[in-house]
């Protein structure tokens, strides 16, 4: 199960920050509706990155069944 720490807007907007600089696209073009196969530079590959970088940074942990099943960036947040 997901361990959320995503509790304030501060580590959020970090956390699109992220995704932006992993995706190589504009913060702006992204919200929690963004969804995969929207952003150019969301394929398989970074959105593993975004998986380990998102538990890296914040301590999340996202069980293995979980991660196919993330499909927008609010996903991730949740």
């Amino acid at each position: 199960m997901k361990n959320s720490v995503f509790i304030n807007n501060e580590q959020r907007e970090i956390f699109f920050l992220l995704a932006a600089e992993i995706f190589e696209c504009p913060r702006e073009e992204l919200s929690p509706a963004t969804r995969r196969g929207t952003v150019a530079g969301w394929d398989s590959i970074n959105h593993l990155r975004l998986v380990m970088e998102a538990e890296r940074r914040f301590g999340v942990r996202y069980a293995l069944e979980e991660i196919p099943a993330l499909e927008t960036l609010g996903d991730f947040i949740k």
